[in-house]
C-alpha cells in the first residue's frame, strides 16, 4: 500500500509540474479555466434540477451488513433477503387502497413514446398519442399475449403490437387494424384501457377494487398547469412496507422530535455520521386533522411548524408548511415564504404489496432562488431516509398501545379506512410470484 501511495504521489507531482507553467505564463488559459469553473458552478447551483434516487436496500440494514462489508453485492443482497423473509409482517390492512396513484412523471413519457408500467399488482402499458394525450391500458395483446410496452409503437392515438402489428385505439382500446387480414375485426379483441389523467407533472391512474368510478380527483395547481411556476427537481425512493404506514407519519407528530431532531448535515443515517452536530437540532410541532370541507372527506390536513435551534438557545430558519393529504397516496406540501411560493408533491404508489415507490417533485414561483429550492429537496430526501430506515424493518401493529397524546393516530386510521372496500386485495405477496421467495429482489 505504501508503494502504491508513493507512486501515486509521484504521478500527481509530475502532473502539477507540467501544468503549473501554463497558469504562470498563459493568462488566457487562467481566464478560460476560471470562466469554465464559474459556469459549471452556476449550472449546478442555479440551473440543473435536483435529482436523487435510493433503493430500499440503502436504509435500515447497515448494522446487519457491517460484517459483510468485504463481501460481494450478491452476498449482501442475500443477507437483506434473509432479513426480509424473517421479518414479522403483522396483521395488515388490504394491500392496495382505492384511489388515484402517480404511475409516471410526465417527462418520463415523451412524445409518441411507449413504456411499461408495473404498479398495484398490474402489468400496464402507457403511451402518448400524436395529440399529446397519455393513455394507459392492460399490457398484453389479446391476440397472442405480446407485451405492448416492450417494442410497441405509436400510430396517431393507437398503440401497435410489436408481434403482429395489431393496432388498438387509445381512448377506447378498440381493435382498429390487423395489417394482414381483411376479415371483420372481432369486437371482443380489445385491450382494457384504464382511467387516467395527467396534471401537475404526473400521470395518475385510478384504481378501485370494485371498478367503481372516481368520486374525487387530484387537484390541479393552476400555476403549474399554466407553466408560471418552475420545476426545481425530484427524488425517488423504494420502501419495503405497507402503504398505510407511510402517510401515517403525518398524524404521528410525536415521532418528529425523535427521528428528525438531528441536524440535516448528519444525513439520512445520523448514527453513522462522522460529525454529531449535536449543537444543532430541528424542532417540530404540528397538528393533523381530516378536512371538514364539504365534498372533501378524502382530504386530510397537516400543519407543521419548524425551526432550527443552536446551542439550545438561538432559534432561526422558522418555516410553516401545510401538507394536504389527498386520498391514500398523494400529498401536496405547500410553501409560502418571503422568497416565493411552491408545492412539493409527495406520492406513494404500491409496486407490489410490500414495496412502495415514493417520489417527490418540486415546483416554485420564479422568485424562489434555485439553490434554496434544491436545499429543500435535499432536506426532504434526508429526512424521509430516516423514516425509511424504520419503515423497512418495522412490523404493522393492528392494535398499537397508544397514550392520549397519540390520539391523532386513531383518527388517522379511521380516516384512511375509507379507501378500502369489500374486494380490496389482501394477499401479502405479489400475485405474479410463483416461487416461495416472494420478498426477494
Amino acid at each position: 500500500m505504501s508503494i502504491l501511495l508513493a507512486t501515486f504521489t509521484d504521478f500527481v507531482l509530475i502532473v502539477l509540474d507540467q501544468v503549473t507553467p501554463w497558469f504562470e505564463y498563459d493568462g488566457n488559459l487562467r481566464i478560460t479555466v476560471s470562466v469554465f469553473v464559474i459556469l459549471t458552478l452556476w449550472y449546478y447551483l442555479f440551473w440543473k434540477p435536483f435529482d436523487w434516487y435510493r433503493d430500499f436496500t440503502d436504509y435500515g440494514y447497515d448494522n446487519a451488513l457491517k460484517s459483510y462489508a468485504q463481501y460481494s453485492d450478491t452476498t449482501r443482497k442475500n443477507v437483506i433477503n434473509e432479513l426480509r423473509q424473517r421479518r414479522k409482517i403483522g396483521e395488515l390492512p388490504p394491500v392496495y387502497p382505492n384511489g388515484w396513484f402517480a404511475i409516471l412523471e410526465s417527462d418520463q413519457l415523451g412524445p409518441q413514446k411507449v413504456t411499461e408500467v408495473n404498479v398495484l399488482g398490474l402489468n400496464l402499458v402507457a403511451w402518448r398519442g400524436a395529440s399529446g394525450t397519455a393513455y394507459v391500458a392492460d399490457a398484453y395483446c389479446p391476440h397472442l399475449g405480446a407485451h405492448l410496452g416492450v417494442g410497441g409503437k405509436v400510430s396517431q392515438e393507437c398503440i401497435t403490437c410489436p408481434f403482429h402489428g395489431w393496432e388498438f385505439e387509445g381512448p377506447s382500446g378498440r381493435l382498429t387494424k390487423i395489417p394482414y387480414s381483411s376479415s371483420t375485426k372481432p369486437e371482443f379483441a380489445k385491450i382494457n384501457t384504464r382511467r387516467s389523467l395527467e396534471r401537475n407533472g404526473f400521470i395518475y391512474l385510478w384504481y378501485h377494487a370494485e371498478d367503481d368510478e372516481p368520486t374525487w380527483f387530484p387537484e390541479a395547481i393552476p400555476e403549474i398547469q399554466s407553466q408560471q411556476w418552475v420545476y426545481r427537481g425530484r427524488s425517488e425512493f423504494r420502501v419495503a412496507c405497507h402503504i398505510q404506514e407511510m402517510p401515517e407519519n403525518g398524524a404521528d407528530i410525536n415521532h418528529l422530535n425523535v427521528v428528525h431532531v438531528p441536524a440535516m448535515l448528519t444525513g439520512g443515517t445520523p448514527d453513522n455520521s462522522f460529525f454529531s452536530w449535536s449543537a444543532i437540532k430541528h424542532v417540530w410541532s404540528g397538528q393533523w386533522k381530516p378536512s371538514d370541507e364539504k365534498g372533501k372527506k378524502h382530504v386530510a390536513i397537516l400543519d407543521i411548524s419548524h425551526h432550527i435551534k443552536i446551542f439550545n438557545t438561538l432559534n432561526f430558519m422558522k418555516m410553516d408548511v401545510r401538507a394536504v393529504q389527498i386520498g391514500p397516496g398523494l400529498v401536496h406540501l405547500e410553501f409560502n415564504t418571503p422568497l416565493g411560493r411552491g408545492v412539493l408533491f409527495h406520492t406513494v404508489t404500491p409496486l407490489e404489496p410490500l414495496l412502495q415507490r415514493v417520489s417527490h417533485r418540486f415546483y416554485t414561483s420564479r422568485t424562489f432562488i434555485h439553490p434554496w429550492a434544491k436545499l429543500i429537496l435535499l432536506g426532504e430526501a434526508i429526512m424521509i431516509a430516516r423514516d425509511i430506515s424504520i419503515w423497512n424493518r418495522k412490523t404493522f401493529m393492528k392494535n398499537p398501545a397508544l397514550p392520549k397524546e397519540d390520539a391523532a393516530l386513531k383518527r388517522y386510521r379511521l380516516w384512511y379506512s375509507q379507501f378500502y372496500s369489500e374486494n380490496s386485495p389482501r394477499q401479502y405477496f405479489s400475485k405474479n410470484d410463483t416461487n416461495e421467495n416472494s420478498l426477494d429482489f
